[in-house]
Order: C-alpha cells, then sequence, then structure tokens
C-alpha cells in the first residue's frame, strides 16, 4: 500500500486530462512544476562533487526547470576519482537526492553506466546477451571419430546446441577445399586473425593516404564466389569488392553498407549475390576498420540472414521467398542429428552412410556487448535481455542501491529510472531456448537451427516461416522479461520507468510501449528526418500514456557552445506536432568544479543547456517557461487521430512515418499506427469508430505490411467491417508462422475473401475526401489536436523566417477562437473568423518561427465576428466580445462582418504617438566578472566581433546598454508603445523605469512597455547576453595553462586523468586564458559570432479602438 500510495504521489503524474476551463486559464498563466522541462543530466567520467552537484541543482531550480534524470558516461572526457558504484558515487547520488527534494525537483537515474542500455562488471558471461554461432566441417561417409572445431567463444564463454549434419552441397565442398593467398594492404595487419574462424580477437587495417585499405584473395585460377562476410568493430563502414584477372587492374563490382549489429561497436556485413568470377578478389573499406573475421564464400545463404535469424530488426519475412534463387536447400528429410554422438570433448563419433557431409556444430556464447559508453568502473557485459533472473541482477547491482540509499534520507525524491535507447544490437538464444520455443510454438526448432547459418531448410516458405516465429519468440522475451520486468521492480520500488523502446533487434516498440509508464522518444536538432518520433508517441497514444517524453535537442559537436533558445525553439515546436508534450533536455553536464567557465562537456556532444551559458538565467529561464506552458497544454484531454494504421502481425511492430504508407493519408488527418492487442483488446466498436478507452474515436482504419496475418486479427477485421467501419489496404498472403493446421488455412482464406468482397474493405481509397481537422490555405503544415470536455486545442508552427499569413480551417463548430501565447501567457480572443456547425475558418498572421496555440472553448452564437478586411491591422475581442482594432497607421478602414453588414471607422493620425528613434549615443557596461570592466560610449550601435578593441572582439557574456528618452506627453490608455530593438546576438533582458519588462530570446526583437513609461524623462537599460564562442577564439591566441588536458579516446584509456587542479575544485592555473573548455571545440582564427545589440532600436507606437 505504501509503495501504491507513493505512485499517486508523484507530482508529474497528477495533472488532471480534464480541468474547468477556468482552471485550465488559470493553470496556463502558472503551470505547476509537474509539467516543466527535465533535464538529462551528464556526470563525465567520474568527475562528481557534492558542492558542484548543489550549485548544478539550485541553478536548475531557478531557470524554472522540474527535475533532473542523472546519467554517468564516460565519453571522450578524463578520469575523475570517483568510481562508478562506488560508496562515494552513492553518498553523491544521495547527496543529490536531498538537494532535490529541498529545491522541490524530481530525481531519476539511468539504470548503468553509460547511456546504453543495463550491464556492468557484475554480469557475468552466463548471465549475458547470447547469440547462436556455428562451425562447419566437411566430412566422407564411414565410421566417425573426429574431433569438431568448437564454434567462436566469446568472454570464455560456450555452451553445445546440437550437432546437425547433412549430405554436403558442391559449393560447400569447393569452399571446404579452397586455399586462397590472403593478403592486405597493411602490412601489420594480422591476417590469421581475420580468417582464424574465430570471432573474437580483431586487428587493425588502417588507411594511409595513398590507398584505402583492402584484403586480398588470390585463388590462383578463376573462381566463383557468391557471398562476402565480415565482422568488424566500428561504424560508418562502407566496403566495396573488387575484381581482378591480374591483381593490378581492379573494377569495383559491388558496394556494401549495411551492417548488422552485434553490440554497440560490433557489426557484421553479410551479403549475397548471384556468382562472380575471378581470379582475385579484394575487399576495401573507405576508412581504417578493426577486422574480427572475413570470409568469401562460394555458398549462397538467404537475403539478410543474419538479421531474420534474431540479431537485426527484419521488415518482410516474404523477402526470404522473393530472395531464394540459388540458394541451397537443404530437405528435411535428409537432416541427422548427432547431438549424442559428440563427446563432452568435442570428438565426433558416429557412421555415415556414403558421400560427403556437412556437419555444423551449433552452439551460443556471449555476444560481448557491453554498455556504452561507460567508463572503466562502469564497463561490463550487457545482461541477457530474455532472462528475468539476469535481469534482477543487474537492477540489484546498481539502481537498488540508490533506491534504498536515498530512501533513507529523502523519501520523496527519487521518482524514476530509466532505459535509454536500445544500441546493443542482437539477441537470439538464451539458455533453454529450444524449450522455450517449443512451450510457445508447439515443434523443434533444433532440425532448423541451419537456417542461423544461412541455408534453407526444406524451401523457401518454411524457411520463412521459421524465420517468423523466432523472431515472435525473440521480440516477446525481450518485451516480458527486459522492459516489463523493469518497470515492476520500478513499480514495486514506488517509481516510474522511463523507456525509450526502439533500436536494432529483439525490440517491438509498439507492444513494449504496453509496459512503460513514461515513454521517451528522442529527437535532433538540425535533422529534417526523424526516425524516432513514431512508434514511442503511436505507442503512448495507443496504450493512453499521457505523459510522451523526449530526449530533446540532442545535437552534434558542430552546436556546442553557439547553441541558444532561438536555435532551438522550432525543433521543439516540430517535436509538440509530433505529440511529445515533455521534454527531457539533451543535455545538461555537471560541473564538479565550480571555479571555472563554461567548464566540462558531455565530450563533444549535445546540446549545451548549461547553467555556465551566458543566457542560462533569462532567455534561457524564458524559453523553459515557454515549454512549460506549452506542454501544460499538449497534455489536456487526448490526442485527436481519424486513422489507425495497422501496421501489421509482425514481430517488430513499430510506427510509420506518414511519407511511409502505403496509402496517402493528407496533412489535414492524423493517424496513429496500432498493434495487434490494441486493435484486438482496447479499441471497441462504436457508431462506426474504433474507439480507445481515452476518448478518441478512429473513423477510418489502414491496413499496412499484411502480407501475413494471424487468425485472430482476420477475425477482429471481420468484425470492424461488419461494422461498417472502412477497411483499407491489401489482402493479406498467407498465415502467420510454420505450424498451421489445414483447417486454419481454410478458415484463412474464407475470412480473407469475405471481408474484401465487402464494399466498405477496398485496396485504396482517396482521404482527401474526408473533412479534414486542420488545414492552412496553399500550406502543408503539420498540427497537433487535444480534445477535452472544455476545449479543442490546437498547435502548429510557421517554420519559415519570413513572416506567414494564414487562413487555417479548423474541424470545430460555433466556437470563438483563442490565441494562447505559451511565450507571455497572454490569451487573446480572435475577431477576425467564420464558423457553422462544422468548422471554423480563423485569419492568423505568425512572426518568423512562430508557434500558436488556438483553443475553442466560448461558444460563438450571437458573436459578431470579422470575415473580410482590407488592411493588415490587427483585431481581437475583449471580455464582453468587442471588436478591438490595434493599428500604427492612419487612415479609413472598413470590415465586413459575420452578420453581412460593413462597418466602417478611422484612426486619425494625430491618435498616433509619432515614432522615437534609440539609435545613437548608448553607455554601455562590459562586467569584471567576464573578464573586462570598463564603461564605454557607443556613439552609433556596432557588433562587438568587428571592435578594434580585443577585450570587446573576444568578450563573452553580459553587457548593459543604458540610455534615456523623453515622453513628450501623458500616453493615453488606447496607445500602445511597443518597444523594437532591431537585431541582438543574442539575446536581451530589458528594464524600463528600472522595471523588468521582459527577456527577448527570439526575433522579432520586440516588447509591449506600454504600463513602463512615463510622461517626461525614462531610462531604458537592456541586457545583453552572447555566447562562449567569442571567448573561447580568443583564449585560443594565448597558450594553455591547463596542466595539459586534453580530450581523450571514445572511451577513455585506463589511465587517463583530470588534470589535479580541476579534480580538487581549484581554479584554472594563471595565465592569459580565463576559460576553459573540456570540449576543446575551437582553434585561434575561427569565425567569430555576431555579438550585442545592433539595432536600429525604436519605440513605436499602435492606436487601440473599439469598433462598436
Amino acid at each position: 500500500m505504501k509503495n501504491i500510495s507513493r505512485i499517486l504521489s508523484i507530482l508529474f503524474l497528477t495533472v488532471c486530462s480534464e480541468v474547468s476551463s477556468q482552471n485550465l486559464e488559470k493553470t496556463f498563466k502558472s503551470p505547476p512544476n509537474s509539467v516543466k522541462p527535465k533535464t538529462w543530466m551528464h556526470a563525465m567520467s567520474g568527475n562528481m562533487s557534492k558542492v558542484g552537484m548543489t550549485k548544478d541543482l539550485e541553478a536548475i531550480a531557478a531557470a524554472g526547470q522540474g527535475g533532473i534524470l542523472l546519467f554517468n558516461i564516460a565519453n571522450k572526457i578524463p578520469y575523475g576519482n570517483v568510481d562508478y558504484n562506488s560508496d562515494e558515487h552513492h553518498d553523491i547520488l544521495t547527496h543529490t537526492a536531498k538537494e532535490c527534494e529541498r529545491l522541490n525537483l524530481t530525481f531519476g537515474v539511468h539504470n548503468c553506466d553509460g547511456w546504453t542500455s543495463s550491464g556492468g562488471p557484475w554480469i557475468t558471461p552466463e548471465q549475458s546477451m547470447k547469440m547462436v554461432v556455428w562451425s562447419e566441417t566437411i566430412l566422407d561417409g564411414g565410421i566417425i571419430n573426429k574431433p569438431l572445431l568448437q564454434p567462436t567463444t566469446i568472454e570464455g564463454f560456450y555452451k553445445d546446441i546440437a550437432v546437425i549434419a547433412y549430405p554436403a552441397f558442391e559449393t560447400e565442398i569447393i569452399d571446404a577445399n579452397a586455399k586462397p593467398v590472403i593478403t592486405a594492404s597493411d602490412k601489420k595487419f594480422d591476417i590469421g586473425i581475420a580468417t582464424d574462424n574465430w570471432n573474437e580477437k580483431s586487428s587493425e587495417l588502417k588507411k594511409t593516404s595513398d590507398y584505402d585499405p583492402s584484403i586480398t584473395f588470390d585463388y590462383e585460377q578463376l573462381h566463383k564466389i557468391s557471398s562476402v562476410y565480415v565482422s568488424y568493430f566500428g561504424e560508418g563502414i562502407v566496403a566495396a569488392l573488387e575484381i581482378s584477372d591480374d591483381g593490378k587492374n581492379y573494377t569495383k563490382i559491388k558496394t556494401f553498407k549495411y551492417a548488422t549489429r552485434i553490440g554497440k561497436k560490433k557489426r557484421i556485413i553479410s551479403e549475397q549475390f548471384d556468382a562472380i568470377s575471378a581470379r582475385y578478389f579484394r575487399v576495401s573499406f573507405e576508412k581504417s576498420i578493426n577486422i574480427r573475421e572475413i570470409n568469401l564464400t562460394q555458398t549462397r545463404p538467404y537475403k539478410d540472414y543474419l538479421k531474420f535469424s534474431g540479431l537485426g530488426s527484419p521488415e518482410n519475412y516474404l523477402d526470404i521467398v522473393k530472395n531464394s534463387k540459388n540458394v541451397n536447400v537443404i530437405p528435411m528429410s535428409s537432416i541427422l542429428n548427432l547431438t549424442g554422438s559428440l563427446s563432452k570433448e568435442g570428438i565426433l563419433q558416429t557412421k555415415l552412410t556414403k558421400g560427403k557431409w556437412m556437419v555444423m556444430r551449433f552452439g551460443y556464447t556471449s555476444t560481448g556487448a557491453t554498455n556504452w559508453p561507460a567508463s572503466k568502473s562502469g564497463i561490463g557485459l550487457e545482461c541477457d535481455k530474455f532472462s528475468r533472473k539476469a535481469f534482477k541482477i543487474h537492477f540489484d547491482a546498481f539502481s537498488k542501491k540508490v533506491i534504498d540509499n536515498t530512501k533513507k534520507v529523502a523519501p520523496n525524491a527519487l521518482q524514476y529510472i530509466e532505459i535509454d535507447s536500445y544500441e546493443m544490437g542482437g539477441q537470439n538464444w538464451t539458455n533453454n531456448f529450444e524449450s522455450i520455443f517449443n512451450k510457445e510454438k508447439g515443434y523443434d526448432i533444433i532440425s532448423f537451427l541451419p537456417i542461423f547459418a544461412g541455408r534453407y531448410v526444406e524451401n523457401s516458405e518454411t524457411t520463412s516461416a521459421i524465420s517468423y516465429d523466432l523472431n515472435e519468440v525473440y521480440c516477446n522475451l525481450a518485451t516480458n522479461n527486459y522492459f516489463k520486468y523493469f518497470t515492476e521492480l520500478c513499480n514495486e520500488n514506488g517509481l516510474k520507468s522511463y523507456i525509450e523502446p526502439y533500436g536494432e533487434g529483439p525490440l517491438s516498440p509498439l507492444d513494449i510501449s504496453k509496459y512503460i509508464d513514461l515513454p521517451m522518444t528522442e529527437f535532433w536538432m538540425g535533422r529534417k528526418n526523424q526516425k524516432r518520433l513514431t512508434g514511442t508517441i503511436d505507442g503512448a497514444h495507443i496504450y493512453g500514456k499521457n505523459i510522451i517524453s523526449a530526449e530533446a535537442f540532442t545535437a552534434t559537436p558542430d552546436v556546442n557552445w553557439k547553441m541558444h533558445p532561438a536555435m532551438a525553439k522550432i525543433w521543439g515546436d516540430m517535436a509538440w506536432v509530433k505529440g511529445v508534450n515533455e521534454f527531457m533536455f539533451h543535455r545538461y553536464v555537471h560541473q564538479p568544479n565550480t571555479n571555472v567557465k563554461p567548464g566540462l562537456t558531455m565530450g563533444t556532444w549535445g546540446s549545451h543547456i548549461d547553467r555556465t551559458q551566458p543566457w542560462w538565467m533569462n532567455a534561457g529561464s524564458a524559453w523553459f517557461q515557454y515549454i512549460t506552458r506549452g506542454s501544460y497544454l499538449l497534455r489536456q484531454g487526448y490526442p485527436v487521430a481519424d486513422v489507425l494504421v495497422f501496421v501489421g502481425d509482425v514481430p517488430h511492430k513499430d510506427g510509420f512515418k506518414r511519407k511511409e504508407l502505403n496509402i496517402k493519408i493528407p496533412t489535414g488527418l492524423n493517424f496513429d499506427c496500432t498493434n495487434t492487442d490494441v486493435l484486438i483488446n482496447r479499441t471497441v466498436i462504436k457508431n462506426k469508430t474504433l474507439v480507445l478507452p481515452e476518448g478518441n474515436a478512429y473513423s477510418h482504419l489502414v491496413l499496412q505490411d499484411v502480407d501475413l496475418m494471424a487468425l485472430p486479427t482476420l477475425k477482429r477485421l471481420k468484425a470492424i467491417v461488419d461494422a461498417g467501419i472502412p477497411i483499407v489496404g491489401n489482402k493479406p498472403k498467407k498465415l502467420t508462422g510454420y505450424k498451421n493446421s489445414e483447417s486454419n488455412i481454410k478458415m484463412f482464406e474464407e475470412l480473407v475473401a469475405y471481408i474484401w468482397s465487402k464494399p466498405n474493405c477496398i485496396t485504396s481509397y482517396n482521404f482527401n475526401n474526408v473533412q479534414a481537422d486542420f488545414t492552412i490555405k496553399d500550406k502543408d503544415i503539420e498540427f497537433e489536436h487535444r480534445k477535452s470536455k472544455e476545449a479543442d486545442i490546437y498547435f502548429f508552427y510557421n517554420e519559415k523566417e519570413q513572416p506567414a499569413n494564414y487562413e487555417c480551417k479548423f474541424r470545430v463548430g460555433n466556437k470563438i477562437p483563442e490565441l494562447w501565447d505559451a511565450t507571455t501567457g497572454e490569451i487573446t480572443k480572435i475577431a477576425r473568423f467564420k464558423t457553422n456547425e462544422k468548422e471554423t475558418i480563423v485569419w492568423l498572421n505568425l512572426k518568423p518561427l512562430e508557434s500558436a496555440f488556438i483553443i475553442f472553448r466560448e461558444n460563438a452564437n450571437n458573436v459578431i465576428s470579422i470575415v473580410e478586411v482590407n488592411d493588415a491591422n490587427e483585431y481581437h475581442f475583449d471580455e464582453s466580445n468587442n471588436i478591438i482594432a490595434v493599428s500604427d497607421k492612419s487612415g479609413d478602414y472598413s470590415l465586413k462582418l459575420s452578420n453581412g453588414k460593413t462597418k466602417i471607422f478611422s484612426i486619425k493620425s494625430k491618435e498616433i504617438v509619432k515614432p522615437i528613434s534609440l539609435n545613437t549615443s548608448w553607455d554601455v557596461e562590459f562586467l569584471e566578472e567576464n573578464d573586462y570592466a570598463v564603461n564605454l560610449k557607443f556613439e552609433t550601435l556596432t557588433d562587438w566581433k568587428d571592435n578594434a578593441n580585443e577585450n570587446i572582439k573576444y568578450y563573452s557574456g553580459e553587457a548593459i546598454y543604458r540610455k534615456n528618452f523623453t515622453i513628450s506627453k501623458k500616453l493615453k490608455e488606447s496607445d500602445k508603445a511597443i518597444l523594437d530593438l532591431g537585431n541582438v546576438s543574442i539575446t536581451a533582458e530589458v528594464f524600463i523605469n528600472g522595471k523588468n519588462a521582459g527577456v527577448l530570446w527570439i526575433a522579432p526583437f520586440t516588447l509591449d512597455i506600454s504600463n513602463n513609461l512615463v510622461k517626461g524623462e525614462n531610462t531604458i537599460e537592456v541586457k545583453v547576453f552572447n555566447q562562449w564562442t567569442n571567448k573561447l577564439i580568443g583564449d585560443e591566441r594565448f597558450p594553455k595553462q591547463d596542466d595539459g588536458y586534453n580530450l581523450s579516446s571514445y572511451i577513455p584509456k585506463d589511465d587517463s586523468k583530470m588534470p589535479d587542479w580541476y579534480i580538487n575544485n581549484q581554479p584554472l592555473p594563471k595565465g592569459p586564458r580565463t576559460t576553459f573548455d573540456a570540449g576543446q571545440f575551437y582553434k585561434k582564427g575561427d569565425e567569430l559570432m555576431s555579438s550585442g545589440l545592433l539595432g536600429p532600436v525604436s519605440i513605436f507606437f499602435k492606436e487601440e479602438k473599439i469598433i462598436k
């Protein structure tokens, strides 16, 4: 009961999805902590301190973030003195929990060292991820008494599964007898390691400036090959196959880009093709590569066999059938199980009939996958993803210690634990897997083991069906024994689970979503193709998970300290229209040394959303408030989607992007992807729609990738089609799986014929015939729509850096549209709209990169709106729904109203106050805390980077601009004074007459200061903040004084160490430099960034008039 009570009391889950209209408005203006963005805090390579943690957490709370998720990782940063999982480490984590509780911040940790996935030094090889391995031996028939080569053994762990024999194919005999002369371009490359059939150790093949690294096979006569196999460490490898008749002149035949992942950095290229004849074959690479094994064979495996046997993420299992050309097929009747004839010493003692036999010894070993990028004290084998026992050992080794330690001193602080994105590759075996498989599928897998080695068994159709069954078991094991069990363990301890349920391997993101408390996806700055914003969001929608978090604003090294809120905003808005409603910033780096700036980095990765950024407490705080208000609105009610897309009865169930769908769904209709479980068990048929418990009703069902289908799914489709719900998609071709009875096959055929005979089951459909939920005339813009009892909430944004005039159509009738500004908290009733019972047209002007929350609450009956104008004025309603015109130009204006009448009004020139120019004669103060204390007069506004004074040219931080100006007469209540700062690099905080008027963090840099001005003399103070870039470039002019600090390797070498002065929290040793940047992003002479208040600066005025 205590755990249940604690779970229910966690603040960030207590925001109701339905609130009264009044509370919605009130809470929007001042949202609770539960909807504030959170941050991933990275503690780098054991560099941690309590004093630094306190300072970090206080800054995070003060700026307006709501909590942290603490990662320990080791990414290029040399080691500090805190070992992962040590007593000192847990002491700092306990201190962190206490401070989070004091500061009203939520707290959580990643479940292991590194950002992926679940491993550590406590995992033994027996408890690690496992894979099938095999050796191949050609034997002559007769009395056999011969040792069989033990297959690859990794981490000293190996267990036999079975010994299989069948009459050898001619190509297999040729491969066994082939003895090519193998040479390498790099004379130091160890060819023996790469060709020993022992896929464990590696040798580096280095690239030189003169040529690409390569390995050449000379068969000394004309020879055929149909397969290339390269096992290696690394990523981004592109290989090529070249052939030659003379060993001098080579022709490129094939290029290989795809590799199957086995662990974070272990990959295998395995390609098959029609036979190619040559004497010389050369495999070349575009860069240096660490090769574990390389092999060329005439025997052709079926295409993507590693992927289809569980080491990847297959898509269409019928591809195995389509790509069956020239692949050897082993008849089931010819397979002998010789397992009982293998001694403990590995000697095969049996009798075989006359002829050549292929004998395969199958076993399983560790994949060798380790958590990544982990420190020397936290790295270890990844736990078995199919074994609850193995995962429990892992959970108890670190996470349970954190739970127990923090409960004692801060019982409410620790609220969640995370499993980050899965980057550990495949797993295709576990202890007793043959029994598990037999229980699940009802047949023995042993006779089909050659499928793991790329051979067809019986025929291509059988091989396809077996592969399907294998992968379904793999995905179910990972879902239930890894992800689901993780959530269960969290919940048992009163915590919630964060999970990013995607990656290459035995993962089914939509199925996993059922068992996640807080689903998390990710998005990157600068990437139009956001591949992860699908399955996690779909899974959250179909399983009613209201909070959808995202590892937010992840960035490549080129962003570094240049990052600022305006740069990031468009990417956050993009994530919002996709369905994200919580940002977990990627990233904040823990600063254990409190005496240096800008300080420690996450190696070279991530957006630098750190307290040491000059804009942290101004633009940062304002941006966080924008995110908080937007996130609050996007958690109300439920997400509206019209189309449900069934992704098929495939093991790896994931979502699809709009452009990936077989059926075109226009942008004006949103859709969710569903798995089988939700289609059958969570949707209810009601009024010709499929309805989820949370309220969303789908009017159409689209079928995607349904070549294979299970009988329960077909029965559900029959009920759906009988209810009159439109189904759009092709017929399935086959039943899923291998073991299907004749009666089931007959039922399959009958159901398919029945369903696709119905007029509402069609293979194509024009969804433009469905009323769109939201459109913009002549634009194709994505949106998010949330619906509650009180309101319809729409969000969209202008992705252009130019103003936009939109004619928007919403599928909401007879309601007044309201513009809710998440930046300021202001709510404006829009006066320019046209509505009827079914829809509302709204005319809206958006600034460059501006976003809009349009909310419909109030009934529009008897409300007179504007339906046509001939000007660029602003129009809105007051509280009594009177039309208010706001203009900065005098003239006569005509309005066409919704009641059919025309209203004419005038604004006289004397009613508009003349603008005031503030371009010249500013007093500018540079601050000692930023290494240059001086007061200067800027007669004109200029860019700091162009200043002849190098202290200003290379200045980073805050500078204060001051000026006096005069308001000649008292302003009327209808006068609106707008401050326009022109260009600002990069953010500004404005004070008028000593009072804070607001923060400007994105263009246009304008601010309503009407309530701040007085008649007579006024003062303006503008605090301008730039980025670290210029100062860091400037410091590169001087010799280093950091005791030889340098970035280490991706995983720091064991002997790498941060300087003592840094570890001991001392200032940077004395010298001309005043900065310490652990990321080392810049060099002398790099391009400087625009900085300062650039203008032109003015105050212009608008007249506000009631139109009666």
